[in-house]
């Protein structure tokens, strides 16, 4: 039980630290992946009266590793997860998952 506390900390950190650096700075956030992260396609929940609201994950559209960065584009608070809006060196767009796989950081 612990542990899952531990780490529901660990996560609400990390998901507050995003959107105070991505909403109150002219500072770029980033994503340093330091354990293999899957991101996410983004799709919209059925019963999501607005695009911005109700975000799920789809299907793994890739798998970044250590050492790999994504730039975050915004943060989402769904009901049953939190997750970054991303866009990757190739342009492409997903989500990933709150979690304790990579570390926040801006420049």
């Amino acid at each position: 039980m612990k542990q899952l506390c531990d780490r529901a900390i660990v996560i609400a950190f990390l998901v507050l630290y995003a959107a105070v650096s991505v909403g109150c700075s002219d500072h770029e956030s980033i994503l340093v992946i330091e354990k293999p992260t899957e991101v996410y396609a983004i799709t919209q929940a059925a019963s999501a009266p607005d695009q911005n609201v109700n975000i799920e994950p789809g299907k793994v559209i890739t798998t970044l590793q250590a050492g790999e960065t994504a730039n975050v584009v915004a943060v989402y608070h769904g009901q049953a997860h939190d997750g970054f809006k991303v866009k990757l060196a190739n342009g492409t767009e997903g989500l990933i998952m709150a979690g304790d796989t990579f570390k926040v950081t801006s420049r």
